[in-house]
């Protein structure tokens, strides 16, 4: 790999954008029903200890998701310890008196700047305090959650 000169630093960069590590988390059997007030999406933690404060790190939620009602927006967050880092206002929107499917795939790049444990978690909230249900097939669905270490 290629060496970064940046004013009088010499920075090794032999491991940027190499995965040093993956932590990933396969949860059964947890339903999360949100209002109009941001709440933790059920047992959505995930703890990755960086191995460099350079690193990267890549964050991804995956799984189901039903919404049902008249103008009910949906938002997301991310938040890193108790510090939101990602806020996404509008993730979903129905409109309707029938059940519309709503796969939820969130992604995030952080840098923590950080060789501490770090734990990150995802949060939800509706606007008209419809009904919206993720991981809504409870005991038999699922929910993954992986956090990537990426060398910086």
């Amino acid at each position: 790999m290629a060496t970064v000169i940046r004013g009088s630093d010499n920075f090794d960069t032999a491991d940027a954008g190499k995965v040093l590590q993956v932590v990933s988390i396969g949860i059964i059997g947890t339903q999360t029903l949100p209002n109009t007030s941001y709440a933790d999406v059920a047992t959505s933690s995930i703890t990755i200890t960086p191995s460099a404060t350079s690193s990267k790190i890549l964050l991804m939620w995956n799984t189901g998701g039903m919404a049902y009602g008249e103008n009910n927006s949906i938002a997301f967050r991310v938040l890193r310890g108790s510090s939101v880092v990602r806020e996404i206002v509008r993730y979903g929107y129905v409109t309707g008196s029938t059940w519309s499917p709503c796969p939820i795939a969130i992604q995030y790049v952080d840098n923590p700047s950080s060789t501490s444990a770090v734990t990150y978690k995802l949060q939800c909230k509706t606007e008209a305090d419809n009904d919206f249900r993720i991981n809504p097939t409870a005991p038999n669905g699922s929910m993954v959650i992986i956090a990537m270490e990426i060398g910086g």
